[in-house]
C-alpha cells in the first residue's frame, strides 16, 4: 500500500479529496453525526403544519461506508431547508427517518455516476424504517436526524410525530473538581428547612456554553456524629442560594445508626443533570443543600471533616 501523506502542505502540489476525506476521519476518530449539539434539528412546518419538514441550520460529519478508505464528510446547512416531505399514510402507520447522506460518485461502483460535480451531502426520507429506529440501514454513508412516526391516515406532519435521534459527532467535555477541609470549629447543621450546609463550602464554577447536562460525583466525609439519631438529605445544587436553584442533583442521606452514643459518618452520592439553557456560558456558584429528613438528631462539620466534589460537562444533541 502507498503511505499517504500530506502533498498540500509543499508549494505547487495539489491534493486528492479522498486524502482530505481521510485527513477529516483522522480528526474526527472515526466519528459521525452533528457538529454541535442544536445543528440541523427536524421540526414540522409552521404556523401551519404540512406534509413537509424544515431542517435547521448546522454542520454534520458523515463518515463513508460503501467503500474501505473512503473517508468522511463534511458538510453545513446555511439557513432552513424545507427540500423535504413525508408521503402520506394509508390505513397502516408508518414510520420515516430522515438522515444526511453522503451520495459520492467518486468511488468504484458508485449508483450516482462519475465523476463528482456539485453537491455531496443531501437531506434524504428513508421510509419504513423499523418502529423506534434511531440508525440508518447498514452499509450507507448517513447520518440520523430525526425519525417520524405517521399515525394511519395521515398526511400532515405533527411536531409530536418527530422524533430527534441527532448525535454529537465528538462531544465536548470538561472536568471540574473541588475539595474543601472542614471548618476549623465545630459547626452543628440546621434542624429545619433547607439550609447552606457544611459552612463555607462554595465555589464559583464556569458552566461551558456547551454543556447540556452534567455527571457529579461528590462525598461529605468524616461529619461528627454529636447526639440522637440525627438524619438529613445533603446534595449539590447550581444557582443562587439553596432555597432557589437552577440545577439541583440527586439528595443522599446521611444517618446516624442509632439515638445514642457518637462518631463518623461519611455519606456521597452522584448523578446526571440537565443543565438548562439559561446558564450555559455563565459563571455559577455551586454548594450543598441540607434538610433534616424526620429526626432531630445533630451532625456537626468540624476540623476532622471535609468536602469533595468531581463535576463533568457533556454535550449531547439537544433541541434547546
Amino acid at each position: 500500500m502507498t503511505f499517504q501523506t500530506a502533498a498540500y502542505a509543499v508549494d505547487g502540489n495539489s491534493e486528492s479529496g479522498n486524502f482530505l476525506r481521510l485527513m477529516l476521519q483522522s480528526a474526527t476518530l472515526g466519528a459521525q453525526g452533528c457538529v454541535g449539539h442544536l445543528d440541523c434539528q427536524v421540526n414540522a412546518t409552521t404556523p401551519t403544519a404540512t406534509a413537509g419538514i424544515v431542517i435547521t441550520p448546522g454542520a454534520v460529519v458523515v463518515l463513508g461506508n460503501e467503500t474501505p478508505y473512503q473517508g468522511t464528510y463534511y458538510g453545513y446547512n446555511v439557513g432552513n431547508d424545507t427540500t423535504l416531505s413525508i408521503a402520506a399514510t394509508a390505513g397502516t402507520a408508518r414510520s420515516d427517518m430522515v438522515v444526511v447522506r453522503a451520495e459520492d460518485p467518486t468511488w468504484s461502483g458508485s449508483p450516482w455516476g462519475n465523476p463528482a460535480s456539485g453537491q455531496i451531502l443531501f437531506p434524504r426520507v428513508i421510509s419504513g424504517v423499523a418502529a423506534g429506529a434511531t440508525t440508518p440501514p447498514g452499509g450507507i454513508s448517513a447520518i440520523p436526524l430525526a425519525r417520524i412516526d405517521m399515525p394511519a391516515s395521515s398526511s400532515v406532519v405533527q411536531q409530536s410525530y418527530i422524533h430527534d435521534i441527532r448525535t454529537v459527532a465528538v462531544p465536548q467535555t470538561q472536568q471540574f473538581q473541588f475539595a474543601q477541609a472542614g471548618p476549623g470549629s465545630v459547626t452543628n447543621w440546621p434542624t429545619s428547612g433547607i439550609n447552606a450546609w457544611p459552612p463555607g463550602v462554595v465555589w464559583n464554577v464556569t458552566v461551558p456554553a456547551f454543556a447540556t447536562q452534567m455527571v457529579i460525583m461528590w462525598s461529605v466525609n468524616e461529619i461528627y456524629w454529636v447526639s440522637g439519631w440525627a438524619r438529613a438529605n445533603l446534595w449539590p445544587v447550581i444557582g443562587p442560594s439553596v432555597t432557589s436553584p437552577v440545577v439541583s442533583t440527586p439528595q443522599s442521606l446521611a444517618s446516624a445508626p442509632s439515638a445514642t452514643g457518637s462518631g463518623r459518618h461519611t455519606v456521597g452520592g452522584g448523578g446526571t443533570v440537565t443543565i438548562p439553557p439559561s446558564i450555559r456560558g455563565t459563571n455559577q456558584t455551586i454548594r450543598f443543600a441540607q434538610q433534616v429528613a424526620g429526626q432531630t438528631g445533630i451532625m456537626a462539620a468540624d476540623e476532622g471533616s471535609s468536602v469533595t466534589l468531581i463535576g463533568t460537562f457533556q454535550q449531547l444533541a439537544t433541541l434547546t
